[in-house]
């Protein structure tokens, strides 16, 4: 029986980076987050110490770098949890729907992710890890919708990034070009917001073709898994959240447009969290934080939390060395 572990699903982003910001991917629904895998780990403080970190050693550390680890120190070494691999391939279908299809497609969506098992991620691909009849079982209303292309199929975990675009010889992964992300947590799809969200790509497109290469990632993973840990037991603070979603506005580096891309990035997220069910309180996911946003935007809006994490920061990082990605001071 072949082995696998909990990552994410880009393939040029490693390891160790998802998994200090809390870790989103293909199997979360049925084992948790990246960070949630974590047994232990050695740890390189910024004052050159070197440390063990785990539920029964430095356990106030152990809880911060799963979730806010990039503040504390370069991890040299993770034991990790593995699990036996169920299926070598994977059943996947691709839809491609035009445009006026948007409404009924993600008004469908909401209503599948309630009762969505932990296998299948909504992406507009469906990935199942199990069976195709139970996964095209699964499938079937989206079919209803009239797509305008469907491709099916099985592939490996790779053959699965490469169709999602996240392999490193596709697009989300290409070296040389400006990547400005702009995220947001959701608990369901508002319709009205992602008219708007379409329209504007539409319209930005047309206007500014330099940044025809960006896409919107809207990605609907099970959640089961992530929900089942503790909200309190790591430094992770989104686990309500069923749907991570970002811009993902990428083009070649050109000055005269980097104004107008960064505005496009956060004109879609705020008409998605306009549309949100707490449109006060905005919910990023450190991994993909765009740089703009507030402690509490990244790290969670419970007081408790923030004022964990500057205490550990003060005992862990006294001189702020470790401040190069989403500092916590």
């Amino acid at each position: 029986m072949k082995a696998g572990k909990v990552t994410g699903i880009c393939e040029c982003v490693g390891v160790s980076a998802p998994i200090l910001g809390g870790g989103h991917g293909w199997l979360q629904g049925q084992y948790g987050l990246a960070a949630d895998q974590i047994i232990s780990a050695r740890l390189a403080l910024p004052n050159g110490d070197v440390v063990a970190v785990s539920k029964d050693s430095n356990s106030d550390l152990f809880w911060a770098i799963r979730g806010a680890g990039h503040n504390f120190g370069l991890v040299v070494e993770w034991e990790y949890r593995i699990y036996d691999v169920k299926n070598p391939k994977w059943s996947y279908e691709i839809f491609i729907f035009s445009g006026d299809k948007l409404e009924a497609l993600y008004e469908l969506t909401n209503e599948m992710m309630k009762g969505q098992p932990p296998e299948p991620i909504i992406w507009y691909a469906i990935i199942y890890d199990g069976s195709i009849d139970t996964a095209r079982e699964y499938a079937k209303p989206i079919h209803d919708i009239e797509p305008l292309m469907v491709n099916a199929g099985t592939g490996t975990v790779p053959e699965i990034a490469e169709l999602t675009y996240q392999s490193e010889d596709s697009a989300g992964c290409v070296y040389g070009l400006m990547s400005l992300r702009d995220p947001i947590g959701l608990k369901t799809y508002n319709t009205a917001a992602l008219r708007k969200v379409y329209d504007d790509i539409d319209e930005t497109f047309r206007q500014v073709p330099e940044l025809a290469g960006s896409f919107f990632l809207l990605e609907g993973y099970s959640t089961q898994g992530v929900q089942a840990v503790d909200e309190a037991s790591t430094a992770f603070p989104h686990r309500c959240d069923e749907t991570p979603v970002t811009s993902y506005v990428m083009y070649k580096p050109k000055p005269a447009i980097d104004q107008v891309a960064q505005a496009y990035g956060s004109r879609l997220r705020g008409y998605l969290l306009e549309g949100s069910e707490d449109p006060q309180h905005l919910r990023a996911y450190v991994n993909y934080a765009h740089g703009t946003e507030s402690l509490q935007e990244m790290y969670g809006w419970e007081e408790w939390r923030l004022e964990k994490l500057k205490s550990l920061k003060g005992q862990w990082d006294p001189d702020n060395r470790r401040r190069y990605y989403a500092p916590i001071a």
